[in-house]
């Protein structure tokens, strides 16, 4: 397990990749998700990880640890991704999120509490997060492959929440019924 200390260092770090609108090395992404990771698996609870593995060397470090049962992988649309994360607009002194098309502000441009200025982030500019996106895309073709040659994978294709996640539900609930009975089947035996 990595000391706390050092988890803080990668936290920072982690803050300071996303803060510039990059990808987060590998070597920070594998020891923060590991520790956590791995000593939940010996105290016996399984794991949800969300966006953990995102490259190939994740991925083979997470294999060398733990068995990956299911991968879901959500197929959302660049346009539909770039349109939403620049939609969103802050309020730097409080952290307050605001987003045109679904949680707007009373008055355009302002907060609304303090009625001071909105600011949109340079990573949440819609070039910006075309090149996350770009660079998100060629290291994760591989990762899906990778887990399409294992059988594991799942794919989900869509533009909304409201339509992708009942098909996820749907399917990963299905998923679970069966580890379960065949958890139960290997424990009487039969």
């Amino acid at each position: 397990m990595v000391s706390s200390q050092y988890l803080n260092i990668y936290s920072f770090l982690y803050n300071q990749y996303t803060i510039a609108g990059s990808l987060v090395p590998d070597d920070v992404m594998i020891k923060m998700v590991m520790s956590d990771a791995v000593e939940a698996i010996k105290n016996g609870q399984s794991l949800l990880l969300d966006g953990f593995p995102r490259t190939m060397e994740q991925a083979v470090a997470l294999d060398k640890n733990l068995d990956v049962d299911l991968v879901i992988n959500l197929c959302v649309p660049n346009e539909t991704i770039i349109e939403r994360i620049s939609d969103r607009w802050i309020h730097p002194a409080s952290g307050r999120v605001y987003s045109y098309s679904y949680h707007p502000p009373k008055v355009k441009g302002l907060d609304d509490e303090t009625g001071e200025e909105l600011v949109q982030r340079d990573d949440d500019k819609p070039e910006s997060v075309l090149n996350r996106l770009n660079k998100y895309d060629n290291v994760t073709k591989p990762l899906v492959k990778y887990y399409e040659e294992k059988g594991v994978i799942q794919t989900f294709r869509g533009t909304e929440s409201d339509v992708i996640y009942p098909e996820v539900q749907k399917w990963l609930g299905h998923q679970l019924a069966e580890a379960e009975m065949d958890r139960l089947q290997f424990e009487h035996g039969q």
